[in-house]
């Protein structure tokens, strides 16, 4: 079994800094393929990393990480349900975010470009469909990023800007 994993989004974006677990042959092997490809990252980022992680650091961030976006995404559960908005699946599958689905009618770029002028982002569905299954109402809210204050609100805010783009 081999184990890859990153702390690109997690905990050190732009270090470039991964792992992997597996056996040592593989390990071995690994290590040449990459040395062929890319230098590693400098070593004294690597003990760093290994420090941190060998305190225990990773391990509480981590977890208070996930407490943080259990309350957020339950308070943005909350607040769709409220707005009567329609999300595209039902139930928790992890992620950070929610797919939502807009009326029939209204284009979630146009929607995402009025919002934006209120300080609320979402996230147009076009570019994670082919071209010819295109669907202009699909759209994306992220809640990693947002304070579970200004959830609400934001919310508030796209239910609004919905109805008035229906009437």
């Amino acid at each position: 079994m081999i184990y890859v994993g990153s702390f690109s989004k997690s905990l050190f974006p732009g270090l470039r800094l991964g792992y992997i677990v597996a056996s040592e042959p593989f390990i071995r092997e690994a290590r040449a393929l990459r040395s062929l490809v890319l230098r590693h990252p400098p070593g004294l980022i690597q003990r760093t990393a290994a420090y941190f992680l060998s305190l225990g650091h990773y391990d509480a961030q981590i977890a208070r990480m996930g407490r943080i976006y259990r309350k957020r995404r339950s308070i943005m559960e909350q607040s769709i349900s409220e707005e009567r908005l329609s999300l595209t699946t039902q139930g928790t599958f992890g992620g950070s975010s929610f797919w939502m689905k807009a009326p029939d009618g209204i284009d979630s770029t146009k929607l995402a470009m009025s919002l934006r002028q209120d300080g609320v982002l979402i996230e147009p569905g076009s570019a994670f469909f082919a071209a010819d299954e295109e669907d202009p109402g699909h759209y994306r809210l992220a809640y990693s990023s947002i304070a579970s204050a200004h959830i609400p609100d934001g919310i508030s805010l796209i239910g609004q800007k919905i109805k008035e783009t229906r009437r």
